[in-house]
């Protein structure tokens, strides 16, 4: 797998001729303008070709997992006998696109043990793939129930979540305990499931960002390929579909301009689809740092580099049109100089004293946004304080924004010694016109200390609402109950509204269309404002989840 590269392009014209002159690439398009490009060993020549033509080819980023009985707090579950039409999702699928499913769980079965998943697309399974995209093992209806129909299931459909947070998540926002007095019910216990398991992220993208050994990371490529199929099996199902997804990362300008996001405003006009967005955990990570500099003068900041970190990389943004550049000093007193801008080269530091390196890389305009964004790679950097001063090259704005990688991909001590609590929120949450969840505590009304906070460096406000996230009950994966913290919570319990707001809506025959955008607007004009606090606000949002008030105000 990992002699397969994979990138993504942008192109308006797409992507038909390029097909037939480079037969050795594959071409995968998400939609008329976005295409992923996979590079098998031995087509290299053919991708070099390929480069000179199209200038927007671009590395996927990296995600990880956002989340470390709550739709009572949000009013979701007083619908499922509500005495003048039930609503619990019947007739909607719920998609997860996350780490799979234990699809043997209770939960996700009727009472006569057959299943509540239409469709398992497992990546990391090879196989046919799905006949759009040519990797991964697709699992049917008919195909899961023959396996829970035997005594040793796995061996028919082999997929399975070794890790939990997909199962919790599907289990907050669709898992129905049947039969059981008193048991477990989520959100929309009879929506249909559907799910997309992610395949691991290739060892040289790993490599290249310094991801930590054991810490789990999407491709972003892969995360689109799995919110195309879902929309394309709503299609083919004829239903309604919210997609649920708890995954992010700091890397990209957190302006909302990256490739998935702006493929996600796109999105969010598509009838009769939700998408629900979790706004990460990072406000007290200590990995976002804002500073301001003017035109010929210097601005500095530092960082704590922990004694369990081997490396990292980080990234600062300008504003269009300011230049910046900068120099760094390490804990031992060894110094870069100012590093020359240069727009083509990377620019490689060694302080043998310190068996340290770190490479700097200016990208003078970011072909997303024409902002300047400053790539720093720190390979087995020395313990301790390391200072980076910022020169005003070319100043009109001279705000400037670092983020260090996101809780899991970075040691637990490499931190900013005056961190910044604002524009935390992770990549995809910024997305324009799209549902993005913070998390507070459903006990005593408290913010979640690690919800992320807005807004996009654009100031656009985000959260869009918070919901209920610190200490669910959530199914584990050895057949009982445990609880998660985190806003990939917050997004499940969300999501689940939104289930029902389709039922509601589109097959109820009550609002029509409905969309991202409609459904966002809805919630927000529904939720919860506290009355010593100014609204919208980087914090809240709009206020908390409160799906009854949203229907009585609709």
């Amino acid at each position: 797998m990992d002699e397969i590269r994979s990138y993504l392009i942008e192109t308006p014209i797409g992507v038909r001729e390029y097909i037939q002159r480079f037969p050795n690439l594959i071409f995968s398009p998400i939609s008329s303008r976005l295409t992923v490009l996979e590079v098998p060993e031995g087509a290299e020549g053919e991708f070099a070709e390929l480069q000179k033509e199209i200038g927007s080819i671009y590395e996927p980023m990296l995600f990880g997992l956002n989340a470390i009985q709550a739709v009572e707090q949000s009013n979701i579950s007083i619908f499922h006998n509500y005495p003048f039409g039930e609503l619990r999702g019947t007739g909607v699928i719920v998609g997860f696109v996350d780490t799979g499913i234990q699809y043997t769980n209770s939960l996700f079965t009727y009472e006569d043990n057959t299943t509540r998943i239409i469709n398992i697309w497992d990546q990391s399974i090879p196989g046919s793939g799905t006949g759009l995209y040519n990797y991964g093992t697709v699992y049917t209806e008919e195909q899961i129930n023959e396996a829970l129909r035997s005594p040793d299931p796995l061996s028919i459909v082999p997929s399975t979540d070794m890790d939990g947070h997909g199962t919790a998540l599907a289990g907050i926002a669709t898992g129905n305990e049947r039969g059981v007095p008193g048991g477990y019910v989520g959100g929309a216990p009879d929506a249909d499931i559907a799910v997309v398991k992610l395949r691991p992220a290739s060892k040289y993208l790993r490599d290249a960002n310094l991801i930590k050994t054991g810490a789990i990371a999407y491709q972003e490529n892969d995360y689109l390929t799995g919110i195309n199929h879902l929309l394309q099996l709503a299609s083919i199902q004829g239903k309604p579909l919210v997609i649920c997804t708890a995954i992010g990362t700091n890397q990209g300008g957190h302006d909302g301009r990256t490739i998935v996001e702006r493929y996600l405003e796109e999105a969010s006009t598509f009838e009769d689809i939700i998408f629900v967005l979790s706004g990460g955990n990072e406000a007290n990570q200590g990995h976002h740092y804002s500073g301001t500099v003017t035109q010929n003068s210097t601005s500095s900041f530092e960082l704590n580099v922990g004694a369990d970190e081997s490396g990292f990389v980080m990234h600062l943004w300008s504003n269009a049109p300011d230049k910046l550049s900068v120099s760094i000093r390490t804990p031992l007193g060894g110094t870069t100089g100012k590093v020359p801008i240069n727009a083509i080269q990377v620019q490689e530091y060694t302080f043998p004293l310190e068996n340290a390196k770190v490479e700097v890389q200016y990208i003078s305009s970011a072909t997303t946004s024409g902002d300047q964004s400053i790539r720093f790679r720190f390979t087995t950097p020395t313990l301790g304080i390391w200072a980076i001063t910022v020169y005003g090259e070319t100043v009109v704005s001279g705000s400037y924004n670092v983020w260090l990688p996101k809780q899991g991909f970075v040691g637990e001590d490499t931190r900013f010694l005056q961190p910044d609590v604002n524009m935390t929120i992770t990549t995809p949450g910024n997305a324009l016109d799209n549902i993005t969840i913070g998390a507070y505590n459903g006990v005593d009304q408290s913010i979640y200390a690690g919800s992320s906070r807005g807004p996009t460096r654009t100031m656009v406000i985000e959260p869009s609402i918070i919901a209920p996230g610190v200490n669910v009950e959530v199914p584990n994966l050895t057949g009982g109950f445990t609880t998660y913290s985190g806003t990939g919570v917050a997004t499940a319990v969300t999501a689940s509204a939104c289930a029902l707001l389709l039922e509601w809506a589109v097959l109820k025959g009550n609002f029509e269309p409905m969309n991202t955008r409609v459904a966002r607007t809805i919630l927000i004009r529904g939720a919860r404002r506290s009355i010593n606090m100014t609204y919208p606000n980087n914090i809240e949002g709009y206020g908390k989840l409160d799906f009854q008030n949203s229907l009585i105000l609709v």
